[in-house]
C-alpha cells in the first residue's frame, strides 16, 4: 500500500518545471490575458504542484504565463509531495485540479460582483451569459411618468446635448442625422436595431390618441404615405450605416404600414424574418369601426447571421424536465411564440400616446443580444428599451429629437439607477 502523501513547500526556478505533454487543459487568448494581469496585480497566490522531480501536477498555465511575462529564472513557492505520484495519481489529480470546482450562487454572485470585474477574472462571455440570464429581470418601478413631464417646465437639453448614461449614451438629434448618430456610437458598432419610430396616424404626442391628454411633446406624425416612406428607409439605413455586418432590426408600426416596413427591409438588404405581434390585453373601443385593435406589430429582419441566444428550446425539450413546471413551463413555450403577451401600461401612466411598457422589450432583447452587446434605439420616448438595456446588462445607444422626452429619459434613468447621468458636451 503506498504511503500517505504529505505536501510541503519548496522552491523552484520557473525554467526548471516541466510541463505535463499530455495535459488536456487548454487556454484561450483571453484566459492567457487575464492570468497575465492577475500575475502583474496580484503575483502569484495559488502556487504551483510539482512532483519531486519537477514535473508540474497543477499550474500549467500560471507557469507558462510566468515565462511569457519574462519571470523564467524567478525562484517560485511549489508544492511536493513527500514521495513519487504513481502514473494514475499523477493523472487523477491533474484532472482533479481542473475539473474539480464549487458552484457559484449566481445571485450573490451578481449581486455582489461587476460584471466587468467577473471578465477581467476568467469569465467567458458565455459563462457570464449562463449566470446572469438566470437572475436578470425587467421591471417597472413605479417611475411617476406624469409627475416628471409636470417638473419639467422648460428642458435643459437641446437640440445636439448628448449625455453618458453609464454604459449608455443618449443624443437629442433626428433619427434621420446620419452625422448626428455617429456621433452618438463612435467606434461602436450595433448588434441590434430597435426602433419604435412615429406611427404616421395623425396623431399628437403632445395631447395624445384621445386629444385630451397634455404629453408635453411636440412631434405630429401626420405625413404623406411617401414622405413617410421617406423618413422611414433614411432612419433604417442610417441604423445599417452604424451597425456589424450581422444585425437584428425590429421596427414597430401601425398595422397599415407592416407592408412598406417589409418593402423596405427588401429594399435595403433585410431579410424579412416575422411580424411580432404585441397583445396588449386592452383596446380603446371603435365604434366606428368593426373590430378594435388590440395589438401592435413588430416587423422583424436581419441582415447576415446575427446572434441568437442558445439559451431558447425548441417544443421537445420545453417538455422535458429540465425546463420545470407550472409558470416555468408557461414562460418557456411563450419564449418560443411571436406574439408578445405584455400588457399596455394605464393611461395615468403614459408620457407619450404610443408608450411602451419596459418589460415588453425583454423577450427581444433576451433572445437577439447578448450580455454587454450594442442596442440602437433611434426613437427614445420615454427611454424604456434604455432601462430594459440597463437591466439586462446590455448596452443602449439612444437617439431622441424633442428636448422634453430627452430630459424625461434621464430622470427615468436616474430613478431606476441611483446613477446620474453626465452631459458630454
Amino acid at each position: 500500500m503506498a504511503k500517505k502523501l504529505v505536501w510541503h513547500t519548496e522552491q523552484r526556478r520557473v525554467c526548471d518545471l516541466l510541463p505535463f505533454k499530455a495535459n488536456p487543459r487548454k487556454i484561450s487568448e483571453k484566459e492567457i490575458s487575464d492570468l497575465k494581469k492577475s500575475l502583474k496585480k496580484f503575483n502569484l497566490v495559488e502556487i504551483p504542484a510539482i512532483t519531486p522531480d519537477n514535473k508540474i501536477i497543477a499550474g500549467h498555465q500560471r507557469c507558462a504565463v510566468l515565462q511569457l511575462l519574462g519571470r523564467g529564472e524567478e525562484l517560485i513557492d511549489c508544492r511536493v509531495p513527500s514521495r513519487p505520484l504513481t502514473k494514475t495519481e499523477y493523472k487523477q489529480y491533474l484532472i482533479t485540479s481542473n475539473k474539480v470546482h464549487g458552484t457559484w450562487d449566481n445571485a450573490i454572485l451578481t449581486d455582489n460582483f461587476e460584471m466587468d470585474l467577473l471578465l477581467v477574472s476568467g469569465f467567458s462571455d458565455s459563462e457570464l451569459e449562463d449566470i446572469y440570464e438566470s437572475v436578470l429581470d425587467t421591471e417597472d418601478k413605479g417611475f411617476s411618468i406624469e409627475k416628471e413631464l409636470a417638473k419639467i417646465k422648460d428642458p435643459v437639453s437641446t437640440l445636439g446635448s448628448l449625455y453618458q448614461l453609464g454604459p449608455h449614451r443618449l443624443l437629442c438629434a433626428s433619427a434621420t442625422d446620419l452625422e448626428a448618430i455617429k456621433r452618438l456610437v463612435g467606434d461602436e458598432k450595433m448588434d441590434m436595431a430597435y426602433c419604435d419610430p412615429i406611427y404616421n396616424i395623425d396623431l399628437s404626442y403632445q395631447s395624445g390618441i384621445g386629444g385630451t391628454r397634455n404629453y408635453g411633446g411636440s412631434t405630429q406624425d401626420k405625413m404623406s404615405d411617401e414622405k413617410y416612406e421617406v423618413f422611414l428607409q433614411a432612419t433604417m439605413e442610417n441604423a445599417l450605416a452604424v451597425s456589424k455586418d450581422d444585425v437584428h432590426m425590429f421596427y414597430y408600426s401601425d398595422q397599415k404600414y407592416v407592408a412598406l416596413i417589409q418593402k423596405l427591409y427588401e429594399k435595403i438588404g433585410i431579410k424579412f424574418q416575422r411580424t411580432c405581434i404585441w397583445l396588449k390585453g386592452v383596446a380603446n373601443p371603435t365604434p366606428q369601426v368593426a373590430f378594435s385593435k388590440v395589438y401592435e406589430p413588430i416587423t422583424y429582419g436581419v441582415r447576415g447571421k446575427p446572434y441568437l441566444s442558445p439559451q431558447h428550446k425548441n417544443f421537445d425539450e420545453v417538455l422535458n424536465k429540465e425546463t420545470g413546471t407550472g409558470h416555468q413551463l408557461i414562460d418557456s413555450f411563450l419564449d418560443m411564440f411571436d406574439v408578445w403577451a405584455v400588457k399596455k401600461l394605464s393611461g395615468q401612466d403614459y408620457s407619450h400616446p404610443t408608450q411602451k411598457p419596459i418589460t415588453l422589450h425583454d423577450k427581444p432583447i433576451r433572445r437577439c443580444t447578448r450580455i454587454g452587446d450594442n442596442i440602437l434605439s433611434l426613437f427614445g420616448g420615454s427611454g424604456g428599451e434604455l432601462i430594459a438595456a440597463d437591466q439586462l446588462k446590455r448596452k443602449c445607444f439612444m437617439v431622441e429629437l424633442d428636448p422634453i422626452f430627452v430630459d424625461l429619459i434621464i430622470r427615468h434613468y436616474e430613478f431606476y439607477t441611483g446613477n446620474k447621468a453626465k452631459k458630454i458636451n
